[in-house]
């Protein structure tokens, strides 16, 4: 194993994701999982997950990741099962497509798997969104992840966008539903069966260290009381002629950079942020911040014992809490 610089933790979790990676011959998947485990230590129960586009499931592809792989679990981009959204979306999967795709995996073994949804869709409303919601429900997915779309300016649907109340009654109906069909809201916008959380995500809301390996990725490690940030040049070119993983630096963030992030990130979490832990780690008392008796005057943010969370309200509001935590 090479020297980081500081003691490497086990592994416990793996995620192919960006792009549709389910395109990468299964060959170059186990030549790259074999490659990690030759330098990292494993943990006996990692999580190995792979995205795939519903289109790209099929049964040659599930054969071969079977047999010549360790991956555990598939998050399937379904996005939508409207024909009418998923073109405004962009998207080349339809209705059966997703179907197809879940049967397969059932049929493969691979009972542990994601489902993707985007609501507040321009022109969305109610009861089409928990037709898709329904619709998810009968797959039987262990884990649901539902975003509301966001979309940048010049986009030819931004300014369809649904106001940001329409888009918030949206969210919290859908957390209703999901919740009283037996998924576990765990953070903002991911669902589970119990037991079934992604340990994946997990580890990034909770300020773990993850290294990220291929053009674009991000890498995070934690070390003298900050965060240290690692961007991979975008540039594939670049990247294929770099000498060495190193060679794009670690970059420092400043004390106040780190506790914006970690209060942000485990504050998306429904458990919230345990004090004692995040005190001793970072430094930092979210609850003796200025505004901190305003929020929970206003019901945006609970304590309970010694874990500071966001109320179901206040998680509509989580990016306006956090930084007025950090910055009062």
């Amino acid at each position: 194993m090479r020297d980081w610089g500081y003691a490497l933790p086990q592994v416990h979790s793996l995620f192919f994701g960006g792009g549709t990676p389910s395109l990468l011959p299964v060959e170059h998947l186990q030549s790259i999982i074999q490659n990690l485990k030759d330098r990292f230590k494993f943990s006996e129960d990692i999580e190995i997950t792979i995205e795939a586009n519903p289109e790209t499931v099929t049964p040659i592809f599930l054969e071969r990741l079977k047999e010549l792989t360790p991956v555990n679990r598939v998050s399937l981009g379904a996005q939508s099962f409207s024909e009418n959204n998923l073109k405004k979306l962009e998207r080349l999967g339809s209705r059966e497509s997703i179907y197809a795709a879940v049967g397969l995996l059932k049929d493969f073994g691979y009972l542990d798997f994601n489902l993707d949804l985007i609501f507040a869709i321009p022109g969305q409303d109610k009861s089409q969104m928990l037709t898709d919601l329904d619709e998810v429900i009968a797959l039987s997915p262990t884990h649901v992840s539902a975003y509301n779309l966001s979309l940048k300016p010049g986009h030819s649907l931004f300014d369809k966008l649904p106001h940001d109340d329409d888009a918030a009654e949206l969210y919290e109906e859908m957390v209703k539903h999901l919740e009283n069909s037996g998924y576990q809201q765990y953070e903002i916008s991911n669902f589970a069966k119990p037991q079934a959380s992604c340990k994946h995500n997990l580890l990034y809301w909770s300020g773990g260290d993850f290294l990220g390996l291929g053009p674009s990725a991000a890498s995070r490690i934690f070390k003298q009381k900050v965060f240290h940030h690692r961007k991979q040049w975008s540039d594939f070119g670049k990247y294929l002629n770099q000498s060495s993983f190193l060679e794009v630096p670690f970059e420092s963030s400043t004390q106040k950079q780190t506790w914006l992030e970690a209060t942000f990130l485990e504050l998306r979490k429904n458990r919230g942020i345990d004090l004692d832990l995040f005190v001793e780690r970072y430094g930092y008392n979210p609850s003796l911040a200025k505004h901190f008796s305003l929020f929970q005057k206003e019901g945006l943010i609970a304590r309970e014992g010694n874990h500071l969370k966001l109320t179901r309200k206040g998680r509509l509001l989580a990016d306006l809490v956090t930084e007025r935590l950090v910055d009062s």
